[in-house]
């Protein structure tokens, strides 16, 4: 595991609360049919062939592979608006290389051989040269393996915080605008040893890259501190959990944490509650839902903690994704995240002055690391990118995750780790924990 700082000091004050009021996204999420590469209406008017390569030219194409059904089905809408939301905005102050940035949607259903196929759809058929996400780890761990390092296509996760998605063997095409698992193992740890008192814990754990890998690290990073964690692997989709509750709850833990998505998470919470097994629980960035807690109970979760990718300024944002969707902002994670993987691969494709997807990776760290002049998230910053880009002026780009400064293995450097509670069954920012891998 690699080392990094997680500052010892919690930057205090409740984050606003905000509700989340789902709008249907695309036709993407409806039917079969339309799963396929559909440009949005800032398309050009013009639709071209499918490239016979990446590099064939024309607009940029960013395909967004997300999940709008199965278990992270409550995620993938406000997360493709997050990045929508940046496209449009790029679009606004002139795009790239003055041509409209064409934004496509596919559903993975969050699972890896849909995704793989959405994946080839988008790329086979809507032509992009880069695709953001998927959401799911062993999902994005899957198409970058199968269709896009071996395809030249960048991707760029706003949301696959597995560690594993580090040791990919991608020839620098992986990239991911939130930090690893290796910060919110820690952070969670610390929330549960230091500030809840709970000395031993029980994990369930979905049997993923992304569940087992956060409950290992929570579990090393739990020990070191004088608890006891045991964590019980499940399989996803499956009617009942009874056994593998009974078994993380042997000993009476303090508590249970939830280390997966909402639609299991809902089965075992129920059978543990129904069952006196457990009445406290743990929560992570999977299981940051407002459907769980509406499902279950509200009264249920109040006033239980959980953690999830940070962000280090999100007013405009807010503003901007209200403005543009006539909704209100998600409580759901990642849609900052989105917002800087697209605006990213826009300043990138400018500065490199070319949609080829290697050059538009060779241009992102330019883009996002000193020393650059720093530029920042929004319309205003876009436009101020865009004008020192078109001078000749390397410019570095401040996110409203994070600060957007890549390592060698394609990870965000700086971040931070939000702890939150669910109040009234809405679950809400308490206070954000800077995290740093550069040291």
């Amino acid at each position: 595991m690699r080392m990094f700082r997680v500052a010892r000091y919690w930057l205090l004050g409740l984050a606003i609360l905000v509700a989340a009021t789902s709008l249907a996204l695309l036709p993407a999420c409806e039917d079969e049919e339309e799963e396929e590469a559909t440009p949005t209406p800032t398309a050009a008017a013009e639709t071209p062939s499918p490239a016979a390569s990446p590099a064939a030219g024309g607009p940029l194409k960013i395909g967004s592979l997300n999940t709008f059904t199965g278990s992270l089905g409550e995620f993938g809408e406000s997360i493709s608006k997050g990045a929508e939301l940046a496209v449009a905005q790029c679009n606004e102050v002139g795009g790239v290389l003055g041509a409209d940035v064409e934004f496509s949607v596919a559903d993975t259903q969050t699972t890896p051989t849909v995704g793989v196929d959405a994946a080839r759809r988008l790329v086979d058929i809507g032509g992009v040269q880069v695709i953001i996400g998927a959401l799911a780890s062993g999902v994005t761990t899957a198409v970058a393996e199968s269709v896009t390092i071996p395809g030249k296509i960048l991707l760029i996760s706003p949301a696959s915080t597995a560690a594993t998605i580090a040791e990919l063997d991608d020839d620098d095409m992986v990239f991911r605008t939130t930090v690893s698992d290796d910060a919110q193992g820690a952070v969670l740890a610390q929330l549960a040893y230091e500030d809840l008192g709970y000395t031993k814990v029980g994990v369930m754990a979905d049997n993923n890259p992304y569940g087992v890998g956060l409950a290992e690290t929570f579990k090393s990073n739990f020990e070191a501190l004088g608890g006891e964690a045991t964590i019980v692997k499940y399989e996803e989709n499956q009617p009942t959990y009874l056994a593998e509750v009974q078994q993380a709850t042997e000993g009476d833990p303090d508590a249970l944490a939830c280390i997966g998505y909402p639609v299991e998470a809902q089965v075992y919470i129920r059978e543990a509650l129904e069952n006196e097994l457990a009445d406290t629980f743990l929560f992570v960035d999977g299981t940051r839902s407002v459907d769980l807690p509406t499902n279950i109970g509200p009264e249920y979760l109040e006033g239980m903690y959980g953690t999830d990718a940070g962000t280090v300024r999100v007013e405009q944002l807010v503003n901007d994704y209200e403005a543009q969707f006539g909704e209100t902002f998600p409580v759901t994670p990642f849609t900052a995240q989105a917002y800087d993987a697209a605006a990213l691969l826009c300043l990138a494709a400018n500065k490199a002055g070319s949609t080829d997807p290697e050059a538009i990776r060779d241009a992102l760290r330019e883009v996002s690391s000193p020393p650059g002049q720093t530029v920042t998230a929004g319309v205003d910053g876009l436009t101020e990118a865009l004008e020192l880009i078109a001078a000749g002026t390397d410019v570095d780009y401040e996110g409203y995750a994070s600060s957007t400064d890549f390592d060698e293995n394609g990870d965000v450097a700086q971040g931070a780790i939000s702890i939150w509670q669910y109040i009234n069954g809405v679950p809400t920012g308490v206070r954000d924990i800077p995290v740093d891998f550069s040291e």
